[in-house]
């Protein structure tokens, strides 16, 4: 495990405007069985209050840190893996939850030898509402186990979804970050898998066939304020994969992805709209625009 000065896992959090969910992240955090971890919290400069709910943690694992302006969702997510110590890294967003085995059995995939070769280790999720109802137990678009990264990219194309699953699924090796440009929001929609797609350059994916995390869908989630612009991103991020000779996305995956992808959109769009109301008054002005 991790040395007297170094921690195996960072777990980092970037937070702003999660006065509702914030607590209930760290705490999800905090209650690992596995407890060789950093919690890196890094607030962009929110005024809810989050900042004041984060702080009233005393536990030595936590450091809170605030930038000196807002950097928005890429800026703060890229702090939030600026400065990490641990041997493997676990980005959260602050409305999301980890279950108790989750660091446990990711890094056990990492340290058994028969893995060398991985670069990121994936779980099923369960979809939770903002009261933390479960409105989808288990979300399972992968086998468990090891994938090329070739055959990863291409079923996702075809399907026409991100099939490894949000920041809060994933645990990686903290040497990659270096190796990678970090986030980029270009895509907004894509931001998370276009980071898993850096990631896998550097290895294959191995996914735990269990859910392990959740996944907040709420009015308040960046994910449902970029969800009207789904097809069109997700359909720009199929075509700069299938140009990537190394995926080897054919024709046939394109035009199967394609459909596919309308059908997904027109789903989350309606899930999110039927599960997350949009927010009015001060509710509006929460997380980023």
């Amino acid at each position: 495990m991790g040395s007297v000065n170094r921690p195996y896992v960072t777990v980092t959090i970037p937070m702003y405007n999660n006065a509702r969910f914030i607590g209930e992240t760290i705490t999800s955090v905090l209650s690992q069985s596995f407890s060789d971890f950093e919690l890196l919290i890094y607030d962009d400069h929110s005024i809810d209050g989050s900042w004041e709910i984060a702080s009233s943690w005393s536990d030595p694992r936590i450091k809170l840190i605030r930038n000196r302006k807002n950097l928005g969702p890429e800026g703060n997510w890229n702090q939030a893996i600026s400065n990490v110590r641990g041997k493997y890294v676990k980005l959260v967003c602050a409305d999301d939850l980890l279950l108790p085995g989750c660091l446990e059995k990711q890094v056990a995939v990492f340290d058994d030898p028969c893995n060398k070769g991985v670069s990121l280790v994936s779980c099923q999720r369960t979809i939770i509402d903002a009261d933390g109802k479960t409105l989808i137990k288990r979300v399972n678009f992968m086998e468990g186990g090891r994938s090329r990264t070739p055959d990863v990219v291409r079923k996702m194309v075809r399907m026409g979804t991100n099939i490894i699953g949000e920041p809060v699924c994933g645990l990686y090796p903290a040497e990659l970050i270096a190796k990678t440009r970090g986030y980029s929001a270009i895509v907004p929609y894509t931001t998370d898998l276009e980071f898993w797609m850096q990631l896998l350059r550097h290895g294959e994916l191995y996914v735990i066939d269990d859910p392990l995390c959740a996944f907040r869908i709420s009015s308040l989630s960046w994910s449902s304020r970029i969800g009207e612009l789904r097809y069109q991103q997700f359909i720009e991020f199929m075509m700069q994969a299938a140009a990537d000779e190394r995926n080897e996305v054919t024709e046939l995956d394109l035009f199967i992805g394609k459909i596919n992808c309308a059908i997904q959109s027109m789903t989350s769009l309606m899930g999110f709209k039927f599960f997350a109301p949009a927010p009015s008054g001060r509710q509006a002005e929460a997380g980023y625009a």
